[in-house]
């Protein structure tokens, strides 16, 4: 990687998991923009170290970029202090590239599943406090709809024990089987769904989804892209027509996601 400057472990806040890695070019092409990636993990687990492999591609690009890691859901933490840990991050992200030089004023979100939830709902919803305003944002199969019975439910049935549970904890509110679709639980569910702020000004989004995904109905991401449409809201969809939720059996689609990545910071920085 040359002379990047690469740093490992910087904090943000005083938990031990409010910490991101960042990658900072030696040239860069862009003195003022910065792509951060979420990992992924059902909002319960995962690394940052999932996206190594990205910001060392972009960084070899001219590209700044980092990774994050954050607090997991449990008792008394919602998706709600996840999305305050990605603010918090990148107040000190740009506080850490003023170090070297850079005016970081510009953002581009991205992650995968979980990672990818949290990049849409902080694009869509907390733009006007973010300390690094986000100029696109780029899901890989990313949950849109959480109020669904097919999304609680998924094409085979495997994984809605573990939804219900995993959902009671990201919004703290008791959702059960029988429960879901009553008011309390939907307003929670579609608190937590990106799909439910879609408007006009939100930014550009680029979505990458595999027909085959296990636990988000290939469908849901296909209708919130014709949502962006029907909003005016410049998108780009890249669909993985073997994969499943890893996005792995379809080499070319990962290389033009990468590519769509790689044009919106080319474009928006």
């Amino acid at each position: 990687m040359g002379n990047n400057i690469i740093l490992n472990n910087v904090p943000y806040g005083s938990h031990e998991r409010q910490i991101f890695d960042i990658a900072i070019p030696e040239n860069p092409k862009s003195t003022c923009g910065v792509i951060l990636f979420i990992h992924g993990g059902g909002w319960i687990h995962g690394d940052k170290t999932e996206h190594t492999k990205d910001i060392n591609h972009f960084s070899k690009l001219g590209y700044t970029c980092a990774t994050m890691n954050y607090r997991f859901v449990e008792d008394g933490l919602t998706v709600y202090e996840e999305l305050d840990d990605v603010t918090s991050a990148l107040k000190a992200i740009r506080e850490t590239g003023a170090k070297y030089g850079l005016t970081l004023e510009k953002s581009i979100l991205s992650g995968v599943s979980a990672g990818s939830h949290l990049s849409l709902m902080h694009a869509y919803t907390r733009q006007s406090e973010s300390p690094i305003p986000t100029v696109a944002v780029c899901p890989f199969c990313p949950p849109v709809d959480c109020s669904k019975s097919d999304f609680l439910i998924g094409d085979s049935g495997e994984f809605e024990d573990w939804k219900y549970e995993i959902l009671s904890i990201c919004t703290a509110t008791k959702i059960t089987k029988e429960n879901f679709l009553t008011e309390e639980p939907q307003r929670a569910l579609k608190r937590m769904s990106p799909w439910y702020y879609v408007a006009e000004n939100c930014v550009p989004t680029a979505v990458f989804q595999g027909v085959v995904d296990e636990l988000i109905p290939f469908y849901h991401v296909e209708n919130f892209v014709k949502l962006l449409n029907e909003k005016g809201i410049k998108n780009d969809f890249v669909v993985y027509e073997n994969s499943n939720h890893a996005l792995d059996k379809d080499p070319d689609k990962s290389i033009e996601a990468l590519r769509i990545i790689e044009k919106y910071a080319e474009m928006y920085f």
